[in-house]
Order: structure tokens, then sequence, then C-alpha cells
């Protein structure tokens, strides 16, 4: 059982979800792209969905399943290829998007799913990453 000091949960991206937060991170935060209308949007959004979904695959066959442990000094993330750990401090940004939490790094974002977190833990996490969160 988890201690209240840490979060400790596993998950399997789905595309859908990684979609979204690839989509909603670079229109809201890319200028070029925010300034897009109309066709050109969707354009853009339909171009963008086709590289990121194979983008995706790719990256989900290397990771596999992730396991994650957040804590008040930072993320630490086990995949097949080893574990990595990103202290606060690191962390440029953390977005609220709609599937859930983007840890924005220095190179990379780390996406984590609402559906892997319960209340308590959505809670802890922003207790955490309250210097960093984004609306």
């Amino acid at each position: 059982m988890d201690s209240p000091s840490e979060i400790r949960f596993s998950v399997r991206y789905r595309l859908g979800e990684y979609l979204v937060f690839v989509t909603e991170h670079s229109f809201e935060t890319e200028e070029a792209l925010s300034a897009t209308r109309g066709a050109t949007r969707l354009l853009a959004q339909l171009f963008q969905r086709t590289v990121a979904s194979v983008a995706f695959l790719h990256k989900m066959s290397r990771l596999g399943e992730c396991d994650f442990v957040i804590t008040a000094a930072g993320l630490s993330r086990r995949t097949k290829l080893g574990t990595s750990s990103v202290p606060w401090s690191s962390v440029k940004a953390v977005h609220t998007c709609t599937p859930g939490y983007l840890v924005e790094l220095q190179q990379g974002a780390v996406p984590i799913p609402f559906r892997v977190l319960d209340q308590q833990q959505r809670e802890l996490f922003c207790t955490f990453a309250s210097d960093r969160l984004v609306a």
C-alpha cells in the first residue's frame, strides 16, 4: 500500500490519450500552431496526429508498461529500458490536459493519465507539483 508521502502506479499508455496530450500541449504552447485557424488548423492537427501515432507505436514498443514512483523529491519511471529519475527542480512545468498531467522536462515530456490516479494521489501530485502547475 502507498504511503502518504509517495505515489506509485503502473501505466500502459493508450494511443488516443497520447494524441490528446500531444495536440493540446502543442497547440497551447507553440505560437505558430496556436495561431492557426480553420482548415489550416485541421490539416496541422491531422499531420501532427499522423506523426505522433507513428512515434507512439515506436516508443511503446521500446518502453512497454511504465512503473512510476512520485515523491516530494521528484519522479522515477521504470521501463523495459531501465529506470530514470527527474528531480522537481528539473521539471519546467506541469500542464493539466484533458486526459491528465503532462510533466514538461528540459527535453521531452511525461504524460500521467488521470485514469491511473485516485483522488488522494491526484491531490498529493498537485502538492508535489504545486510550484510548476500550469492550468
